[in-house]
């Protein structure tokens, strides 16, 4: 593929990307942190919304874009990415918001891994930052790659039909409707990525972080991802992402008959009580059950974390049973009373989980 061919060929990944989040008017903050795939995601947009625009194109001329920068405080380097990102968004006349999170003061504070102590502030800023500027949606930079290390990485650790999905195209941010997460690049390799910024002449940063292998994904990423490929199978990544895709449409499918069943099970909701009618369940498979207690749950706000396939399978276990109870992570019980199951909690103070993806 020669260099125009390239430059289109991105271009309209990116544009279907947008089309598969279902976002094609608003204000949207882009989350770049100065590697390659922000980067391309940054100026891919730029590109593309003056190029839809010349051609009186409506399909992202009317969006709006804000870069967000968070500096995590981890590395020496941090504060020259994030000089380097706000000259990037002057060049390209975009509106440029830095926030700075003490990652290390937080792992000192809460005790949570360098990792998801950085994911949870980045987080949190970019949802700030969101808010203050009006923004409808929060892109992030994620790759097919990072599908199929995330879906690998799932599978490793041990998962539901759920987490073969991977990472979502649009999805809430933390428990509020208002601002959205988007993944424009989810189908672009990381290698083309790369490819179309040499080609318009961008250079990005380098995160060193990338290269330390003693985290459990960039050891997925750097052996192995290779391995499968060279060992087993050369399209594994494909593979894997087209099992992201499948995976998706199942939870979807299995989601939409569980949502139906919940409105007709859930007897009682308030704030540290759920009363479910089992004789609406009684007949449904194991794994229809197990997903309608889960919406339940969810609609009631209460902390997912502990729950693991062990515990959704003794909870729906009381189901067929003619008598029982059992407790649950979060000082939460459940007892088997007649045709219903009484889940009650013991504090009135509901956790917030930002999702793990």
């Amino acid at each position: 593929m020669n260099s125009a061919e390239n430059h289109n060929a991105f271009l309209t990944n990116l544009l279907a990307g947008l089309r598969n989040c279902r976002f094609a008017e608003g204000r949207i903050l882009v989350a770049v942190s100065g590697g390659a795939d922000s980067v391309a995601l940054l100026q891919g947009l730029v590109h593309l919304k003056n190029r839809e625009t010349r051609r009186s194109a409506s399909a992202v001329s009317h969006l709006e874009f804000v870069v967000g920068h968070i500096d995590h405080q981890i590395r020496a380097e941090s504060m020259d990415d994030a000089r380097w990102v706000r000259s990037l968004a002057d060049s390209t006349a975009v509106r440029c918001r830095i926030e700075i999170a003490d990652v290390p003061g937080r792992v000192t504070e809460t005790g949570e891994s360098l990792e998801e102590a950085a994911r949870r502030s980045r987080y949190e800023a970019l949802v700030r930052i969101a808010n203050d500027e009006g923004c409808d949606a929060i892109a992030v930079a994620h790759t097919a790659d990072d599908q199929a290390e995330t879906v690998l990485h799932h599978l490793i650790r041990g998962t539901s039909v759920t987490g073969l999905r991977g990472m979502l195209w649009n999805r809430p941010v933390a428990d509020t409707d208002n601002v959205r997460l988007i993944r424009p690049l989810l189908n672009v390799r990381r290698e083309d990525i790369e490819a179309w910024l040499a080609d318009i002449g961008q250079d990005f940063r380098t995160d060193t972080t990338n290269s330390d292998e003693t985290l459990t994904r960039n050891r997925i990423r750097h052996q192995l991802l290779p391995l499968l490929e060279q060992e087993f199978n050369p399209q594994v990544r494909r593979v894997l992402g087209t099992l992201a895709v499948q995976a998706a449409e199942v939870s979807n499918l299995v989601r939409g008959l569980a949502d139906k069943l919940a409105n007709e099970a859930l007897i009682q909701n308030s704030e540290n009580s759920l009363r479910i009618d089992c004789q609406t369940l009684a007949n449904q498979p194991s794994l229809l059950i197990r997903e309608t207690l889960l919406t339940v749950w969810q609609r009631a706000g209460w902390p997912l974390k502990r729950m693991g396939h062990r515990e959704w399978q003794i909870l729906s276990d009381l189901v067929t049973q003619a008598s029982g109870a059992v407790s649950l992570p979060e000082r939460i019980s459940a007892q088997r009373r007649g045709q219903l199951i009484v889940l009650s909690r013991d504090s009135a103070d509901l956790i917030s989980i930002l999702p793990r993806d």
